[in-house]
């Protein structure tokens, strides 16, 4: 069947206006400020190729295009006529298509007759045909209705910021009819994204048109470029979105999405209702740039709810929407059965909290745990959760043993599916705050957010504003799996003021005595960098703890950066305790996420492997207010780290230490190390050449190179050291890579091994710095890793068990990393990485050379120089940069298995995008096929067809 669009693509003048008091740095027009209003370029649907009657879109969509739908075996043809200013084109996410209906600008060294697509200029049409084969349908696991994209790709950045976006939506055979899933009732497409109009094509006019005398030098102004940021869903912000409407009972399938730059990390909240995606039940559901998923939910309990980005900055930004639920028929919705009763009693508490009581010796500490002058150092009043026994609020509930992990959290809730959870809440502290849980249904009048509803909401419920010296009992109907609750008066000081803590739900039957059965040990990490400045309690801090306080600038950066703690459960570097467990113990991990665009935290467990929905890993990535529960059997001992390896986060410490003991005489017969695998390794010094052909990049930006050598930059060659393979041990010939492995690049020989391999890397550090070699996820004699001198040779062991490997729910391969140990950030950036793909059966330290070697007269403070620190940032595949990788080569119908690695810092987050090819199969999420990197790995395969 043929599904035919005819659309319009012109300019409109958008206007992201607002009634809220935050909203003014984003929406006010000012003296030096655009205001408000921005011409954009949007696409437009016409009910036909004559262009004469426009089809009307529901209002929800806001700036973006209409929805394309199809179902598996049509073809969409798409008549894109251009009525704007400039050229653009029209590029889909999820569908199949040749070279002449790709859409996209690139060098792809294709004739003018496949070019015809890839730029539709003003007042020209072209036709674009796609096709949904079953290869890029939703698979059986899928949803019925996928959710994807389409998008202008002349210049991706600039044409999406301009507005040229729209929601594609992509169906089972059978499913599709005009509204989208036919088992639904409803169907509304979000998109959350910053919208960044510095980047529009239309910025100068903007100026030109809503500033009358523009300040010199205003683009470059760091106020005016924040205030073209609009954190937007569907184009509005600050609850402006309209058309959200629904009935108790219905069915609405929400299509979500996500597009932009590093910022555009999303955690999307729904306030008092349950979702399905990917066959899990969750409030939250996170989202990547370049990313969509599709939830379903069934409307319960009447009311206008919040619907909102948690992130911290996204939240403050206005990145929030109300949907109502209405009572539309009588009796509709029965009762559900009531389990158990579980109660508890909480109070918020204002104290002193030590986040290092345990000064730490590493040198990076000083600047977060110091006391001075200026530094408040590690000790902050904050506000906790604080369990009683009862009502009266007179005995607290002391901690066990078990519970001192728990560290600032508040007490563990733990319930049953369908129990109620009723917690008597006393505020005693000295500002109002209230309890917001996720994960559990409740009616509107218990909702703990404080937010304004111009609609029909005057005086606050009780629930959302406890004031203090009073009490107010929440009731929560309990759903399933790992959440959160905390204050949400006002979410982001409340949190980093200390108020959150970790809500349980189980299935029936699994807690006994209000603790999980079949568990030796259960632990709650909870990952956050804990921002001081917006605490409610900045300027007691400064008062109480700076020995001058009359010297602090609160505005001042080493300050601002002194007081965010980087910290897991309110402690940094090693210093939370109890963490303690016996090899063989069952041990179930509940692991969350809070805080800001830079709180992408990813944990690493060293030394053991844990079991994350089938998967087997040592890594995990948690956004802020989302959780997950992965389980553990540890099989080594020792003390072991369990850290965030995002650079500044390490750095900062967000790190712990666990430990395993031997507590029983029984001692389980090891396995047989059946194979020994042996790989001499080097590393050696080089000069790197990150773009070494320039026709790419030439024809990318025409007379705009960026990685050149003028203007006092670097340029695209720099001194790295780098592992590299030899014959044998007595390293004085190298292994040629073959043409299969040319595409690693910049990596390190890829290390392959097998459950039951013994793998012996002889290792010798040719450079002129102490360096090593470890992998993740392999066992070894003990948890540290040896420093091998310059000159030196040392032989690294690693055992590849069964609790190494790949269950039998993932394919055979999975891939991990191996890098130097010695200092992480500096060896990673320096160039030391490597893949290790088991399968069943920085900072550079050579930057003054670099600055020496290429640039002839190097100025005064030039590594403080901001242009010149991103020109040093080089954003590669392999340590390539502008389509420089090669020996990506297959056939049609090849079955080609792609290993996906990701390292580095916050803005390390990628989602890699293949034109016009969709992946069979990931291991690592489930069916889900927008391919999500950031710090740790993913495996998948892909079938190759070509029309």
């Amino acid at each position: 069947m043929n599904q035919k669009y005819s659309l319009d693509i012109v300019n409109v003048v958008n206007d992201y206006s607002s009634w809220k008091q935050e909203a003014s740095v984003f929406l006010k027009k000012g003296l030096q400020r655009i205001g408000p209003t921005y011409k954009k370029a949007v696409y437009k649907q016409y009910t036909d190729g004559t262009y004469r009657t426009e089809v009307q879109k529901p209002d929800w969509l806001g700036y973006m295009g209409p929805v394309l739908m199809a179902e598996e075996g049509d073809t969409v043809v798409v008549q894109l006529r251009n009525a704007a200013s400039r050229p653009y084109s029209i590029h889909p996410h999820g569908l199949n298509y040749s070279k002449g209906n790709e859409g996209a600008l690139y060098p792809d060294n294709t004739g003018p007759e496949l070019k015809r697509d890839d730029s539709v200029a003003p007042g020209r049409t072209v036709i674009y045909e796609w096709s949904l084969p079953e290869s890029h349908s939703p698979t059986s696991q899928d949803s019925n209705c996928m959710t994807r994209f389409y998008h202008s790709h002349v210049s991706p950045p600039r044409d999406i910021n301009s507005g040229l976006i729209g929601p594609l939506i992509v169906c089972k055979k059978g499913t599709l009819d005009l509204h989208g899933d036919r088992s639904g009732d409803y169907m509304y497409a979000l998109l959350f994204m910053v919208t960044d109009e510095n980047f529009s094509w239309y910025l100068d006019e903007n100026i030109r048109t809503y500033i009358t005398n523009p300040a010199r030098g205003l683009k470059e102004d760091e106020d005016f470029i924040e205030s073209n940021k609009m954190h937007g869903i569907n184009g509005f912000l600050y609850g402006n979105l309209p058309g959200l409407s629904m009935c108790q009972g219905n069915k609405i399938h929400w299509h979500l999405m996500a597009l932009g730059n590093e910022v555009d990390m999303h955690s999307v909240h729904f306030h008092g209702q349950i979702l399905t995606t990917l066959n899990h039940h969750t409030d939250t559901i996170s989202l990547f740039p370049a990313s969509g998923t599709t939830a379903e939910m069934v409307a319960d309990t009447p009311g206008h709810w919040l619907l909102t980005c948690t992130v911290n900055d996204h939240l403050m930004a206005g990145m929030q929407a109300l949907f109502e639920i209405k009572k539309c028929f009588p009796n509709v919705h029965k009762p559900r059965p009531h389990g158990e009763l579980r109660q508890f009693f909480i109070a918020a508490e204002e104290e002193v909290w030590d986040y290092a009581p345990t000064v730490p010796t590493d040198r990076l500490a000083d600047m977060f745990v110091t006391r001075g002058r200026n530094r408040i150092g590690s000790r902050y009043k904050k506000v906790r959760y604080v369990e009683y026994t009862d009502n009266t609020f007179m005995t607290k509930m002391l901690r066990s043993p078990e519970e001192q992990h728990l560290g600032i959290l508040g007490p563990v809730l733990r319930a049953e599916e369908k129990d109620t959870i009723r917690v008597v809440f006393k505020n005693k502290a000295s500002r109002a705050y209230t309890i917001q849980p996720h994960g559990v249904q409740y009616s509107i009048e218990q909702d703990g957010t404080l937010y304004h509803n111009e609609l029909e909401v005057v005086t606050p419920p009780p629930a959302a504003l406890v004031k203090p010296g009073t009490l107010h009992t929440y009731e929560w109907l309990a759903d399933c799996l790992t959440y959160m609750y905390y204050s949400a008066v006002d979410p982001v000081k409340d949190t980093n003021s200390g108020l959150v803590g970790p809500l349980l739900v189980c299935r029936p039957g699994s807690l006994k005595k209000g603790v999980q059965k079949n568990y030796n040990k259960e632990y709650h990490l909870m990952a956050t960098v804990f921002d001081e400045n917006l605490s409610w309690y900045l300027d007691d801090n400064i008062k109480t703890y700076a020995t001058v306080p009359t010297s602090v600038n609160k505005e001042e950066e080493g300050f601002v950066e002194s007081n965010k703690m980087h910290a897991l459960n309110g402690f940094v570097y090693r210093n939370l305790p109890g963490l303690t467990m016996c090899k063989g113990d069952k041990v179930t991990w509940h692991l969350s996420g809070l805080g800001s665009e830079a709180d992408i935290n990813t944990l690493y467990f060293q030394g053991n492997r844990f079991l994350y929905r089938q998967n087997r890993r040592d890594t995990i990535s948690v956004f802020p207010h989302i959780s997950h529960t992965v389980t553990m059997e540890p099989d080594s001992m020792g003390q072991f780290e369990v850290v965030c390896p995002t650079v500044n986060h390490y750095r900062g410490g967000m790190r712990a230490n666990y430990t395993v003991e031997k507590c029983s005489m029984f001692q389980r017969q090891g396995e047989v190390m059946l194979h020994s695998k042996t790989y001499y390794i080097a590393a050696m010094e080089t000069d790197w050449d990150y773009s070494p052909n320039r026709t790419w990049e030439a024809e990318m930006f025409t007379g705009q190179e960026r990685y050149h050598l003028q203007g006092g930059f670097i340029g695209s060659r720099y001194k790295k050291v780098v592992y590299r393979q030899y014959t044998n041990d007595k390293f004085t010939k190298q292994v040629e890579r073959t043409a299969d492995m040319e595409h690693l690049g910049i990596m390190g020989p890829m290390i392959h091994a097998n459950v039951g391999d013994k793998v012996k890397v002889v290792f010798k550090n040719m450079a002129t710095r102490p360096y090593s070699i470890h992998a993740n996820g392999v066992k070894t004699e003990t948890p540290d890793v040896h420093q091998t001198q310059p000159g030196q040779t040392h032989t690294y062991t690693w055992y590849v068990n069964k609790n190494t490997g790949p269950t039998t729910e993932q394919e055979e391969c999975s891939v991990s990393a191996y890098y130097s140990t010695v200092d992480v950030a500096k060896d990673l950036y320096s160039g030391l990485i490597g893949p290790l793909v088991i399968c069943r059966r920085s900072w550079t330290r050579y930057l003054d050379e670099n600055i020496r070697t290429h640039i002839r007269n190097p100025r005064t403070n030039l590594k403080d120089d901001e242009t010149f620190i991103e020109s040093n940032k080089m954003h590669a595949i392999n340590g390539y940069v502008y389509g420089n990788v090669n020996g990506l080569n297959m056939e049609v119908g090849d079955k080609v298995y792609w290993y996906l690695m990701g390292m580095g810092n916050e803005v390390d987050i990628h989602t890699v995008h293949w034109h016009g090819h969709n992946t069979l199969s990931f291991k690592r999420l489930g069916s889900l096929r927008n391919v999500l990197i950031f710090e740790r790995k993913a495996f998948f395969s892909m079938k190759i067809t070509l029309n």
